[in-house]
C-alpha cells in the first residue's frame, strides 16, 4: 500500500477513496511499519484489533489500546507507530471525507453536525475509551461497519450506520472539548511543507539546506522546528523514513537489496545494509526472508 502520496497542495490522496463513494475501509499491521506524518481532508473513525498503537500529532501523544477506539479529525497533521515495538498490532480505520455524511457541500447536515467538529481546531484526536454507554456503542458500531464491507450493495447501511456513530461521537467531543493546538499555524505549514518535500524527493540526495528552502526558511529554522514539532533534525527525519520505505520493498518487490537501497536515496548497498542494522537489529535480507524487529520512529 502506498501510504503517502500527495496531490499538489501537498494533501494526501487516500487509497481506496472515490469522488462517487469517498469512503474506504483500510485495515494496516502496524507491527513492523510506521504510518508517516501526513494530512488529508478525510476524517477517520477506526478502533485497535490487537495491540497497542500511538498516534502521534505535533505536540501530543495518544495511546490507543486494544479494542479502544480513535477519531482523527480533519487536516491533523499526524503519524501512526506500534505502541509495543515487536509486538502485533492491527488497526482497522474507517476513512470518509465529509461529503459522505453531509451530502453536499453547505448543506444543514453540513453546518449544523460536521462542521462544528471540523472548524474546531482544538479537537485534533479523540481517543474512544471502552467502559462508557455511548463509547461502547461507537465501537459496537465500528465494529459492524467492517462486517459490513465484507458483503455486496451496502453502501446505505454503512453511511446509515457511520451516520448514527457519528452523532454519538459528537455527544463524547462535547464532554471532552480538547486543547489548544501547542504550536502556532506558521510552524505547522512550514512543517508539512518540509514533510512533503521530503516524502517525494527521498529517493533523491537531499540536504538540509534543500529541505529548508521547501519551506523558506534558514537551516537553523528548520532544524528547530522539527526538533520541537517531530524531536528529530531533518536529516534524522529523512534517514528513517527512507529506512521504513525500505521495508517495504525489501518484503513487496524482488528488486536486489543494492537497489532497494538506491531507490530509497542512500549511497550504496554497503551503507543501506549498515544503517537497517542499527536501527533493526537485523540486516536487509535477514529481514526479507523474515526477521521481524521494531522500527525508526519518522
Amino acid at each position: 500500500m502506498r501510504l503517502f502520496e500527495t496531490d499538489e497542495n501537498q494533501v494526501e490522496q487516500i487509497e481506496g477513496m472515490t469522488v462517487e463513494y469517498p469512503y474506504c475501509l483500510h485495515e494496516r499491521d502496524l507491527t513492523d511499519f510506521v504510518i508517516p506524518w501526513h494530512w488529508h481532508e478525510e476524517l477517520e473513525l477506526g478502533y485497535i484489533q490487537e495491540g497497542v498503537s500511538k498516534i502521534v500529532t505535533v505536540g501530543a501523544e495518544y495511546t490507543v489500546r486494544q479494542g479502544d477506539g480513535f477519531f482523527i479529525n480533519s487536516n491533523v497533521m499526524d503519524m501512526k507507530r506500534n505502541g509495543t515495538p515487536g509486538a502485533r498490532t492491527l488497526e482497522v480505520n474507517h476513512i470518509f471525507h465529509p461529503v459522505f455524511l453531509s451530502g453536499h457541500f453547505k448543506s444543514l447536515f453540513e453546518a449544523k453536525y460536521l462542521n462544528p467538529v471540523i472548524k474546531n481546531r482544538r479537537i485534533e484526536v479523540h481517543v474512544i475509551r471502552r467502559g462508557h454507554p455511548s463509547s461502547n456503542q461507537i465501537l459496537r458500531n465500528l465494529y459492524q461497519l467492517k462486517e459490513l464491507q465484507s458483503r455486496p450493495d451496502t453502501e446505505f447501511q454503512t453511511r446509515s450506520l457511520l451516520s448514527e456513530t457519528w452523532l454519538l461521537l459528537l455527544e463524547e467531543l462535547r464532554s471532552h472539548p480538547g486543547e489548544s493546538p501547542r504550536t502556532g499555524a506558521e510552524q505547522r505549514d512550514r512543517l508539512r511543507s518540509m514533510i512533503a518535500h521530503i516524502h517525494r524527493h527521498y529517493g533523491e540526495k537531499l540536504s538540509l539546506p534543500e529541505i529548508a528552502k521547501a519551506a523558506g526558511v534558514s537551516e537553523r529554522e528548520a532544524s528547530r522546528c522539527f526538533k520541537k514539532s517531530v524531536g528529530q533534525s531533518p536529516v534524522e527525519y529523512l534517514t528513517a523514513f527512507r529506512l521504513n520505505e525500505s521495508k517495504k520493498l525489501l518484503r513487496e518487490s524482488d528488486l536486489s537489496i543494492t537497489e532497494i537501497g538506491l531507490r530509497c536515496g542512500f549511497s550504496g548497498g554497503a551503507y543501506f545494509g549498515k544503517l537497517f542494522r542499527a536501527a533493526f537489529g537485523v540486516t536487509p535480507g535477514a529481514y526479507r526472508a523474515g526477521g521481524r524487529a521494531g522500527q525508526p520512529a519518522p
